[in-house]
């Protein structure tokens, strides 16, 4: 059974499906703009990093900075989600496109004037981390627009490709620009290349919105006033979204494999690159076959890759050779891409249309929200102890969490 359902997976049929919101004009047009605007972003938080060092920052300053871009997003997520579920997508995308862009020229105004401190990164992170916050959902929610329900889970399985081909173009511009001028730059790059999401944005034709919520067997669902009851209450969503804080512990490589690369193997930076390398490697393939399966995620197969995703992280951590340890963090990847594609797809088709904005705000609360919290606790469980106890109970408590999810997951299939 299982290996008919893994061969299925591998069809032309199946193959086919996973590119056809690569069918509509529009979504590729999207598209691009998308992959430009997150390798600017990613050039950016490379600069950041590299100006608080430069600043005469620690580490826990670094932490600070990078801390402020993702509390918004924890703290204010479904609140600004219901913005999303208010106003139109695009404005709302058009609105937090020029203000990252207005962020990204102000770093880069106050680098070329020689007067940018430290505070003032965190604080201009900040701003940046607000604007976020809303553009996360909104930019989820506009795909669905575009693309229409029956294209959705290819159209999110893209867009995990293209959120890691920004990680690996981004870091690779700014290496270069680091070295050959000024971190300055960085953010000039990160401004411009919000101009063709502006003009895609304003050109787009959307398809009018039919309300996928108006079958019959969805009526309770509009009859929940606020997200995070429907949230709570709906046990398979609820689920997943305790299991996506998993996924973005086990994503968050940076906190505990450098450590891992050091204290283990004696290794270099050159050694941590590598192995970040092996991640999205695997990560790509995770992303395309995500969307091979069918339409509609199941929730059997939330529960499924989240059970591989813990076993992957559990054999990363305990690798006693390097060659091992490459092979488990490209299966970290693959299967973690593999259930934050499917994953998201299943929480936003099974959301009523009236309350999507806000349940998706709550999905970015957990995921990439928590890495604030996830990070800082195996962190220091790492400082504690070990940094391979640390990924292994990564490993333990998403296998836990699983298990503890099981019958909500199957309930609903």
């Amino acid at each position: 059974m299982f290996w008919e359902h893994l061969r299925d997976r591998f069809t032309r049929e199946a193959l086919t499906r996973s590119f056809q919101a690569l069918r509509i004009r529009d979504y590729r047009r999207w598209s691009i703009a998308q992959l430009l605007s997150g390798t600017g972003g990613a050039a950016s938080q490379i600069a950041m990093a590299w100006l608080v060092i430069e600043l005469g920052g620690d580490g826990l300053a670094l932490g600070a900075v990078t801390a402020c871009m993702m509390l918004p997003t924890l703290i204010l997520g479904p609140f600004i989600g219901g913005l999303v579920d208010r106003y139109s997508r695009r404005s709302v995308l058009l609105v937090t496109a020029v203000a990252q862009m207005l962020v990204a020229g102000a770093l880069a105004a106050l680098t070329f004037g020689g007067v940018l401190e430290i505070w003032m990164l965190a604080a201009l992170s900040l701003a940046h981390g607000v604007a976020f916050a809303a553009d996360n959902p909104a930019r989820q929610l506009l795909v669905m627009d575009i693309v229409g329900r029956e294209r959705m889970t290819s159209a999110v399985s893209m867009n995990e490709v293209i959120i890691n081909g920004s990680r690996v173009l981004g870091p690779a511009i700014a290496g270069i620009l680091l070295v050959v001028s000024d971190a300055a730059w960085c953010f000039v790059v990160n401004a411009l290349v919000f101009i063709p999401s502006i003009v895609v944005l304003l050109s787009l034709r959307l398809r009018p919105v039919v309300p996928d919520d108006a079958a019959p067997d969805a009526a309770p669902a509009l009859r929940v006033p606020g997200a995070w009851r429907f949230a709570v209450g709906t046990p398979a969503i609820r689920s997943t979204l305790l299991l996506a804080v998993c996924a973005a512990a086990c994503y968050n490589i940076a906190v505990v494999i450098p450590l891992i690369v050091v204290d283990v193997f004696d290794g270099g930076g050159g050694t941590y690159g590598a192995l970040a390398v092996a991640f999205g490697l695997g990560a790509l393939p995770g992303a395309f076959f995500s969307a091979t399966g069918p339409t509609m995620p199941r929730s059997s197969e939330v529960r499924g890759m989240a059970a591989a995703m813990a076993a992957a992280v559990v054999f990363s951590a305990v690798s006693w050779s390097l060659p091992m340890l490459f092979v488990g963090l490209a299966a970290v990847g693959a299967v973690v891409m593999w259930f934050i594609a499917r994953a998201n797809a299943y929480v936003m088709l099974t959301t009523p249309a009236p309350i999507r904005g806000r349940i998706m705000g709550l999905w970015a609360m957990a995921l990439p929200g928590s890495t604030v919290v996830t990070g800082l606790l195996v962190g220091s469980l790492a400082e504690a102890t070990d940094p391979r106890l640390a990924y292994a109970a990564v490993g333990i408590v998403t296998a836990l969490t699983v298990a503890a999810c099981w019958r909500a997951l199957r309930s609903t299939d």
